[in-house]
């Protein structure tokens, strides 16, 4: 019988294969899919992305906001150049592994120093939103904080000077946040790690126990280098700069807020919206290193160990009141 294998763009012409099916390849890249499918779903790292469009609006946050969002430890804040500028940012994402969806982050400029004195340099996301399951629960397994929302991304308009783009994020029925705007393609700076080799992503990723005795933390690094398998240097960010388009902080308009589901509108303290950039690229997610671990253990008597469906982590579920 006929098969159909779609095989994305930027992982063929990186390396020229055809992907291995699940029971060929390395345990540790079984993320979604059961190892015995026959099918060639989406089940497959190093994870490629094909012209999608990231639009970054780079925000000043002050120091203490951004060191509460930053956990520590490990992690410390970047104290270097620009370290006020955080990334707040949409992706379209059209052809991917996983799928279509839309996506949006913050991305804070961070630091991680190991025993041996090593620093790793990178982006940390405190908040990421999606609209997909498939991704959101292929990104928890690499560490990334994903949550489902409802995203809307418009741009609309024709020559340069008239087109005009609109985002807005809700989850569970309150609006997150909202910018509309017209491209007006004057000169933003972007944050420090923006084009540097040397500046990863940093993430959190906890792994409880089913009976809830202990919890391990992981940090969780992807270096921005491609990966040694595709045996070519250079990022695994690749920025199509003839797409890009810019809008100054006086060309947006912005609304943000705190819901009773989602803090982010609270905690993300923002001084000034200094502009947008807006780029379409290609993307390869690779295999996280494992840099940091902690295990915190709960005792016996610890609430959460109660009835099940009566007590949870983090809240009270009412009691079945059975027939």
């Amino acid at each position: 019988m006929p098969s159909h294998l779609n095989v994305p763009t930027k992982y063929w012409e990186l390396t020229k294969e055809i992907p291995p099916p699940p029971v060929e390849r390395d345990i540790n890249t079984w993320i979604i899919a059961n190892p015995a499918d026959p099918l060639w779903d989406i089940d497959v790292l190093p994870l490629t992305y094909s012209d999608s469009r990231w639009s970054a609006f780079v925000v000043s946050v002050p120091e203490v906001t951004r060191k509460r969002l930053v956990p520590n430890p490990p992690l410390d804040v970047w104290d270097g150049d620009d370290a006020e500028l955080v990334e707040f940012w949409y992706v379209e994402h059209i052809n991917t592994m996983l799928g279509p969806y839309l996506e949006f982050g913050v991305t804070i400029s961070a630091t991680y120093k190991d025993p041996k004195g090593n620093v790793w340099k990178a982006g940390y996301y405190p908040y990421m939103y999606l609209t997909g399951d498939a991704p959101v629960d292929a990104g928890r397994v690499l560490g990334f904080p994903k949550k489902m929302s409802y995203i809307r991304i418009t741009t609309h308009g024709g020559e340069k000077g008239t087109d005009f783009f609109g985002f807005a994020m809700s989850r569970n029925g309150y609006l997150m946040h909202s910018a509309t705007g017209q491209f007006d393609d004057k000169q933003v700076k972007p944050p420090y790690f923006y084009g540097k080799v040397d500046w990863g992503k940093l993430n959190m990723k906890v792994v409880t126990r089913p009976d809830l005795s202990s919890s391990e933390w992981q940090l969780a690094y992807i270096p921005s280098e491609l990966p040694a398998a595709f045996n070519i240097k250079g990022h695994r960010f690749q920025i199509k700069p003839e797409h890009t388009r810019t809008a100054s902080g006086d060309a947006i308009n912005w609304f943000m807020q705190g819901t009773p589901f989602d803090n982010m509108g609270t905690e993300l303290k923002i001084d000034k919206i200094t502009g947008l950039i807006s780029f379409v690229f290609d993307l390869v997610i690779p295999v996280p290193q494992i840099l940091w671990r902690e295990t915190y253990e709960r005792p016996a008597s610890y609430r959460g160990f109660a009835t099940p469906y009566k007590y949870g982590l983090r809240q009270q579920f009412p009691i079945s009141q059975g027939s």
